[in-house]
Formats: C-alpha cells, sequence, structure tokens
C-alpha cells in the first residue's frame, strides 16, 4: 500500500474527530483519496481507521465525531432513493458491511455494541426514502437476531436500533416486527422493552402490545409507552382504551410517567380535535360510567391548569343574557366541562370570571326545573335516561359552588332537591350527591330527617291508579243483573250455532258466514261480563293499601337512608331512623330484588354503628349471609365489611365472641384481660388493662370464618378480609401470633404476585404495625418460627414452595430490631436468638438448619447480663459443632455472629447486612400507603 495514502488518510481521520465543521470538506479530500487509489487497499485502511473508534465503548464526542464522518462518507456515493434503479450498490460500502458483518459477534462486548451502533448510524445516513438489496437486507437481518440474544442489554439495545430501518409495517408476517414484539413483551431489560417502544413502526398490532407496556413495572417503559401511544391518532383507540390510558397515566404513582400523559398524550389528543375541549371529551364519552366521568375529570382538570381562562370560557355554549346553556343545546359533555371549569375558577380564586359562567341561585334551581320538566315530556331509550342522570348529577355537583347566605336561594334549593328525590329520574348517584350536600342546605338535624323521611314516605305512597284499581265497581243489585244478562246471551249463543249448523248442512254458506259474524261477536259480549264480575263487590270497608316495594322506588329510598345516616352530625339512633328502620329497611331484607336485600343490609349495618344494642341483635345475621346466600358474593361483601366496621367500632368481647368455644371447654377469662405496660405521657392514652382479644384464647371459631375468606377464589373479598384482619389487629381488637403467620405468607404467596393492591395493604401494615402497636414486637417473635413450619411442610404441589424462607426470616427480624418500636427499651433478638439456635440445634427440626443459621446475620443482640452471655456462647459453640459435621460453609455466619457479640456489629456490617422490608417496593409508593391505612383506620375508629 502506498505509504503517503496511509499517512493522508490517517491524518483526515485524526482532524475529523474534534469538530463536525470540518466533515464537508474532509469528505472531499477523501473521495479524492478514494478515486487516486486502489479499492482494497483503500478500503483496508479506511476501516484499519474505523477500528479504533469502534473498540472504544465509553461514550465520548471524539468518538461520536468520527463515527458520523465514516457513516456520511460510506453512504455519500450511491443514491438510495430510487428502488427501481438498477445500479448497483458502491463496491467500497459492500466491503464495509461485510466487515460489519464479520465484527457483529466479536468477543469484547464494546466492539459488539459500537459495531450495531455503527451500522444503525449507516442505515440512519441512507435517507428516508433509501432502499437496499434483499439479500444484504437479509445478512443485515439474520447477523442483528443474533445479537438480540446477546448477553449484554446495551447490546440488544443497539441491534434493535440497528434492525428498526428494516421493519416493514405494511407486512403482516415481518420477522423484525415479530421480534420487536417478542421482546417487549419477554426481555427482562428495561433499557431493551424501551428502545423498542422509541423506534417500533406504528400499526394495530404494535400498538396493542404498548397498551399493555403502560403498566409496566419500569416508570421509563411506561413513559415510552404513552409516548409511542401519543403519536397515534385517538380515533385509533376504543373508548374504553382510552379511559384506561388516561385513569392509569393521570393516576400514576411517578411523577415522570404523570407528567409525560399531561404533557405529551393529552395534548396530542386535544391537537387531533383541533383544541376543542368538549370534542375531547366527547370521545372520552364521560356520561355512560362512573369510571369514564372520573377520568374525563382529572383530564380536565390537567388541561386547565394550563390553559388560558379566556380561551375555556370563549368555548362554553352559554347564553350571554341568562349565563346558562341553553336546555336545547344541553349534552353530558358541555356540562361536564362547565361544572370543571366553574371549579377550576374558583379553586384559583377567580371569581369575576366565576360570576360570568353561572348564574344567581335562584335562576339556577329554576334552570334545573326546566331540564326535569323538559324530560319528563320525552319518552326516553335507555341510554338516554342514563345521560340526563348524568347531566342532573353534574347539576347539582355545581349548586355546591354557591353561597348559601341568601336565604331565599336556599329555600329554592332546598325544594328542588327534594323534588328531584321524588323524580322518577333520581338514580343512586343523584341520591347521594343531593343528601349528603343536603347537610349544608339544612343545618338542623331533625329538619333534616323529617324532610327525608317525608321524601321516603312519598315514594312509598300508593299511586293513584293502583287505589283506583282497589275501590268496588259492583254492587251486588249490579251483580246479578250482569249474571243474568250473561245467561240469556248464552242461551242466544247456542241458537245461533244451532242455525249455523243447519245452514252448513243445507250448504247455505254466505248465511253461515254471516252468522258466524254475529256469534264472535256475541262471545266477546259475554267474555266482557265475565271480566266485570270478577271485579270486587262494594263493601263498606276500604280496602288497605299497600305501600309499593318495586325495585327502583326501594333503590331510591334505601339509597336516601344509608346516605343521611352517614353525616358526622347524626351520633345516634334517633326515633325517625328507627321507625325507618322497623318499617322499612328489615321488610326489604326479604326482597327478591338482591341488590335491594344488599341495601338493606347495608342500611342495618349504619343503624347498628350508631345502637350497640341493636349490634348485640343483629351481629349474627350478617354471619347467615354466607350460608343462606352462597352464590350471592355482593351480599357476602357488604355482610364482611359490615361484621369488620362493627367490630372495630365495638371490640369482640362487646359480642361475647369469646363464648364460643366448644361446649364444655374451660376458659380462663382472667388472660384476656392480662396486665400490660403503663402508657407514657406522650402515648395516646394511659391504662392498666388491655381489652384486646386474644385469638389463641378463646373465639377460634370466630376468626376461622373470617381467616377462611383469605384463601376465597374472589379476589375482592380476598382484599376486604385481608384489610378487615389487618384493621383489627393494628387497633388491638384482636391478638394473633398465628393471624400474623398466615398474613405474612400470604402477603409473599406466589398466587397473590398480581394482586397489586393485596401485597401494598399488607406492605404497609407491617411496617405500620411494627412501629405503632405495643404487642406487635412480641407477636411477631412468636409467629418467627411457625411461618417457617409453615414453609417448610408446605407438600411438594404447593405454591408456597416458591416461597424463599431466609427472605420470610430477614423481614421478621427487621421488623423486631431495636428501634423499629416506640419503645426503644423492648428487644426480642434477645429471646429470639435462643430460639432460633435451639431449633437449629434440634436433631427432629422442620426447618432447614441453614435457613436458621443465616438468620442470625440479621438479629440485633444487645445481652446486658453476663450470665445470659455465657449461655449464648455455650449455645453458639454447640451450634458450632454441630453446622461443622454437615455443611462447613455455614460456620463462617456463627463465626461472623460470635465476633459482633463480643465487639460489637461494625458499621460497614450493619450497611451490607441490614435488608430494609420497605426495599421491595418502591419507597414513595410505600409512604403513601402507610398514610393511606393510617388515615383509613383513623376514619374507621371515628365512626
Amino acid at each position: 500500500m502506498n505509504k503517503q495514502l496511509k499517512n493522508n488518510i490517517r491524518e483526515l481521520f485524526n482532524k475529523v474527530q474534534f469538530t463536525k465543521t470540518c466533515h464537508k470538506s474532509m469528505e472531499k479530500k477523501l473521495k479524492g483519496y478514494y478515486e487516486q487509489s486502489n479499492l482494497d487497499d483503500f478500503a483496508e485502511e479506511f476501516i484499519s481507521c474505523l477500528m479504533l473508534p469502534l473498540a472504544i465503548a465509553e461514550k465520548h464526542p471524539h468518538v461520536e465525531n468520527t463515527l458520523i464522518f465514516a457513516a456520511n462518507f460510506a453512504v455519500g456515493f450511491h443514491s438510495f432513493s430510487n428502488e427501481e434503479s438498477s445500479e448497483q450498490m458502491n463496491p467500497f460500502l459492500v466491503k464495509l458491511f461485510d466487515f460489519l458483518m464479520r465484527s457483529h459477534n466479536a468477543v469484547d462486548q464494546g466492539v459488539r455494541f459500537r459495531v450495531c451502533y455503527f451500522l444503525n448510524m449507516v442505515l440512519t445516513a441512507m435517507g428516508d426514502t433509501a432502499y437496499i438489496d434483499d439479500v444484504l437486507c437479509d445478512k443485515i437481518t439474520n447477523n442483528m437476531m443474533d445479537r438480540l440474544l446477546d448477553k449484554s442489554p446495551k447490546v440488544r439495545a443497539q441491534a434493535i436500533l440497528a434492525l428498526q430501518r428494516l421493519q416493514d409495517p405494511s407486512d403482516d408476517d415481518c420477522p423484525v416486527i415479530k421480534l420487536f414484539l417478542f421482546h417487549l413483551c419477554k426481555d427482562p431489560s428495561s433499557e431493551v422493552r424501551r428502545t423498542i417502544l422509541s423506534c417500533m413502526a406504528r400499526t394495530q398490532r404494535t400498538l396493542l402490545v404498548a397498551l399493555r407496556r403502560t403498566r409496566d413495572v419500569n416508570e421509563l417503559v411506561r413513559k415510552a409507552a404513552y409516548l409511542f401511544i401519543s403519536k397515534v391518532s385517538v380515533r385509533s383507540l376504543s373508548i374504553k382504551q382510552r379511559e384506561e390510558l388516561l385513569n392509569d397515566g393521570l393516576r400514576d404513582r411517578n411523577d415522570v410517567v404523570k407528567n409525560c400523559v399531561k404533557k405529551e398524550l393529552i395534548y396530542s389528543w386535544l391537537r387531533n380535535y383541533n383544541g376543542d375541549f368538549i370534542a375531547l371529551l366527547r370521545a372520552l364519552d364521560p356520561g355512560m360510567n362512573i369510571k369514564g366521568m372520573e377520568t374525563a375529570v382529572l383530564t380536565l382538570k390537567s388541561l386547565l391548569e394550563t390553559s388560558d381562562v379566556k380561551v375555556l370560557i370563549d368555548q362554553l355554549p352559554l347564553d350571554v343574557q341568562t349565563r346558562l346553556i341553553p336546555i336545547d343545546k344541553i349534552s353530558s359533555e358541555n356540562i361536564l366541562f362547565w361544572r370543571c371549569l366553574a371549579e377550576h375558577l374558583k379553586r384559583e380564586c377567580l371569581i369575576e370570571e366565576l360570576e360570568d359562567i353561572i348564574p344567581e341561585l335562584s335562576q339556577f334551581c329554576q334552570y334545573i326545573r326546566e331540564l326535569l320538566a323538559t324530560i319528563s315530556s320525552k319518552q326516553l331509550e335507555t341510554w338516554e335516561r342514563t345521560m340526563n342522570q348524568f347531566m342532573l348529577c353534574q347539576l347539582f355537583e355545581m349548586v355546591k359552588l354557591y353561597d348559601l347566605a341568601d336565604e331565599c336561594g336556599r329555600e329554592n334549593l332546598r325544594s328542588i332537591m327534594l323534588d328531584t328525590l321524588m323524580h322518577e329520574l333520581c338514580s343512586d348517584k343523584i341520591v347521594q350527591c343531593i343528601v349528603e350536600y343536603f347537610d349544608e342546605v339544612i343545618p338542623d338535624v331533625d329538619r333534616r330527617l323529617s324532610d327525608l323521611a317525608e321524601v321516603i314516605s312519598e315514594l312509598r305512597k300508593p299511586s293513584k291508579q293502583t287505589q283506583s284499581q282497589a275501590i268496588p265497581q259492583l254492587t251486588e243489585e249490579e251483580a246479578n243483573q250482569k249474571k243474568m244478562l250473561k245467561a240469556r246471551l248464552k242461551v242466544k249463543l247456542l241458537e245461533m250455532k244451532e242455525e249455523q249448523y243447519n245452514c252448513i248442512r243445507a250448504k247455505e254458506y254466505l248465511k253461515a258466514e254471516e252468522l258466524n259474524v254475529e256469534i264472535t261477536k256475541l262471545s266477546k259480549e259475554i267474555e266482557d261480563i265475565e271480566e266485570e264480575l270478577t271485579i270486587p263487590m262494594a263493601t263498606d270497608d276500604v280496602a288497605e293499601e299497600k305501600e309499593k316495594n318495586d325495585s327502583q322506588t326501594m333503590t331510591v329510598c334505601l339509597e336516601i337512608m344509608c346516605t343521611m345516616m352517614q353525616s358526622p352530625s347524626i351520633m345516634t339512633l334517633v326515633p325517625t331512623l328507627r321507625s325507618l328502620l322497623d318499617h322499612m329497611v328489615l321488610d326489604s331484607l326479604e326482597h327478591p330484588d338482591i341488590n335491594i336485600h344488599e341495601l338493606a343490609l347495608k342500611a342495618v349495618a349504619i343503624c347498628c354503628q350508631l345502637d350497640g344494642e341493636l349490634a348485640k341483635k343483629y351481629f349474627t345475621m350478617f354471619f347467615l349471609q354466607f350460608s343462606i346466600y352462597p352464590e350471592e358474593p355482593k351480599l357476602w361483601i357488604t355482610a364482611l365489611k359490615s361484621i369488620f366496621d362493627l367490630l372495630l367500632r365495638f371490640g369482640l368481647e362487646f359480642f361475647d365472641i369469646a363464648q364460643t368455644e366448644e361446649e364444655g371447654a374451660a376458659h380462663d377469662r382472667s388472660r384476656r384481660n392480662k396486665t400490660v405496660r403503663l402508657y407514657t405521657d406522650n402515648e395516646e392514652c394511659s391504662a392498666v388493662t388491655s381489652d384486646q382479644f386474644d385469638v389463641e384464647e378463646g373465639g377460634d371459631k370466630f376468626i376461622k370464618v373470617l381467616t377462611s375468606l383469605l384463601d376465597n377464589e374472589s379476589q375482592e373479598l380476598r382484599v376486604i378480609a385481608t384489610e378487615g384482619l389487618t384493621k383489627l389487629l393494628f387497633c388491638r381488637r384482636i391478638s394473633s401470633a398465628r393471624l400474623l403467620s398466615r398474613l405474612i405468607i400470604l402477603w409473599h404467596n406466589p398466587v397473590s404476585e398480581g394482586d397489586t393492591y393485596l401485597s401494598q395493604c399488607l406492605c404497609s401494615f407491617f411496617n405500620s404495625f411494627a412501629v405503632c402497636v405495643p404487642d406487635s414486637q412480641v407477636m411477631l417473635e412468636e409467629a418467627f418460627l411457625p411461618t417457617l413450619k409453615t414453609l417448610a411442610n408446605a407438600p411438594d404441589r404447593s405454591p408456597l414452595q416458591g416461597i424463599d424462607p431466609l427472605r420470610i426470616s430477614e423481614i421478621i427480624l427487621n421488623l423486631t430490631k431495636p428501634g423499629i418500636h416506640k419503645d426503644s427499651s423492648l428487644n426480642v433478638h434477645n429471646d429470639l436468638v435462643f430460639s432460633i439456635l435451639a431449633e437449629a440445634l434440634n436433631p427432629n427440626s422442620e426447618i432447614e438448619p441453614e435457613v436458621l443459621i443465616k438468620s442470625l446475620k440479621n438479629l440485633d443482640v444487645r445481652l446486658e447480663i453476663e450470665t445470659l452471655k455465657e449461655n449464648l456462647k455455650e449455645a453458639l459453640n454447640n451450634a458450632l459443632e454441630k453446622v461443622t459435621e454437615f455443611d462447613k460453609r455455614l460456620v463462617k455466619y456463627i463465626e461472623q455472629f460470635k465476633a459482633k457479640l463480643d465487639a460489637g456489629e461494625p458499621k460497614e456490617m450493619q450497611e451490607d447486612d441490614a435488608i430494609s422490608v420497605t426495599s421491595e417496593a418502591n419507597s414513595e409508593a410505600m409512604s403513601e400507603a402507610v398514610s393511606d391505612v393510617a388515615s383509613e383506620v383513623a376514619s374507621d375508629l371515628e365512626k
């Protein structure tokens, strides 16, 4: 090779690495060298210079500049814009591709990465309209497919980028897209999944897979999925898909994902509708279900925060004079937009703008009345009825924006609220909206309850049509006259039939046909008289009127009662409520409609919350729902919630549950009232006795009923049972190491992996329980060995075999570390260490010795009594002798524990060995979940 050429090419490569500004001139120079030299010599030296930046995996501007220059030079010889061009690819470019195909499987990971990276650069530099030879395309595809199996996720990600220009969206069997879809679903690397979403073609098939990635465990993958979907027309998605995307995205715990949905996805969809907010709402169809409405409200709130107020007001189809949407232009979309905009203006304290879009309260009440009248005048289809109910609900939500200081307006509001409750269009959501706000409209409890009770009475009053049918129509004399007339007509009928028979025999068919018409009329007269005679005769006694109990009426009545009883101002079961309970609710428990039965059960439960004696009377009724209605999970759910609410409110002792032991079994009641440590001044209260109920000491039958639901096939029942039992433990209503053990196993059971809410609930509970509950450390200590034994005894095919017992041990020990609980002086590890060593030395132990010995590293033992220290050292020496016999690998764990015991645990070991229970979940999600549980428990206790 010409030495001068070699030096020139090397000098040129040296210059281009520093800046891109000289690339054009250097390309011309290099092209001149190419034309003056032999192809093989030039290609050899060019590739030789290229190998240096290809061998550097780290990102560096000099490497980037060199590779960009090489890629642009390589594709500069040929035009790739003509598909039918017969011109063959430049031989230099062919040699370059051959070199890359030979080097893609290099031993060095960095080289493999750079080869894929440079190949993508070359293909990208070819331009948007490029075409390449089929053979070369297949060769690149096959080689990059091999790199998709690379052990390095970074190499796999670069291979995907290299393949992005070889995918064919029009081909349903495109191998590249098939590979992308496979790795998008199966690849363990989030970087690979994210890269695929950034470069995959958008088709109906790829869109469906991208939709599933919006629930990926990695937040950056979720963000990439939303970015992928934001570039797809909103019309390509179904209404259900749009709702789920916005609902999941706007509620995502990660701000990166949430902001992506707000700034990219929503505004992309808004652009599809030319900035028309109401058209975007129409695409979400908010009026058809609650979830759709909630999603639409979330979306609007996000848009309103970043939009100009004047633009928003201009989009409202309001009448300038009345400041109302004309009745003939009203729709579920524009009324929801009106409500959300009004709430936004009030939230931002833009009072003048708010007054410009809503009228005075009395005028607004008249508007609702006119809408009700318009709706009542029409014959509605089912979907129209649903939409009108939605619009009414939004209008009553807007009522909450008004100041109720206007006495006249407040009285008008009271009137329209009561009239709406009695309207046939009233739904359960409208009832809840009105009755909840009725507290503000009528602060006086007695008057409020009287008004609502009167509404219920009016709703159940028999209609006029029903009453008129109950009034007797015939006197005795009239009935006798009718009977005589009926007898005469029957005789005449027989005569006419006989005459018709004779005409047929004489073949006088026309006359027979005329007689047939007369016979038909006569038969009809006789039937009418018989119907009149079936009406009861008049008597002096008026028929007793029966109240209405159809499903629609009872749904509204029971919803009114349930909602009004949940008002914070109602503390006891007043006579009005007790009367409704006796004369309406209890009768509804036998209603054939299961939904009415469920509402009645809920109403009884709320009444029981207000009256302890009533709770005692009906407590067992809630348990009967499980046996009487085995095929009705809705009733089970309501009954189970009611049971837990009553137990949290009154405690187990209140219902004498301790007496449910087997007959003849002795029960030491004094054990349940065992003494406990006095509280300090900074704790919630001081006491010398504990009213918590020890499950191990009694009431096992009762607990078995509830704990059996932890294994129920219904996910909702499992979650409710778990929440209820954890609340009972947290509030110290029950005490059970066995139950704790079961909950720990449920938390880590592979069967529960897909139930995110259940996992968060248990994770939040154990972190709060270990910190706040006084007896938590002792109960966790007692649950330690039984939990490990349960896992050790699990059958071979049991899903419990998938639980790592060492992980369970680490969790319990970290929950019981000194300093976790408020009582800093408590250290159950001092006792646990002896229990663990005793179990490890037990030749008949069911637990693997390896699990027990390795658990020592998570113990924080602080013995102050020398005798106990000596006993512990002796136990450790015995364990050391035993371990040496069957597994010398475990010796180091005992030695480390002994060293820690002698000298105190080094700081490094604390950092290395301590495993936080909360490390399994996102720390932000965990803190929110703990807060949710604490607030929910506090709310339950207040009720």
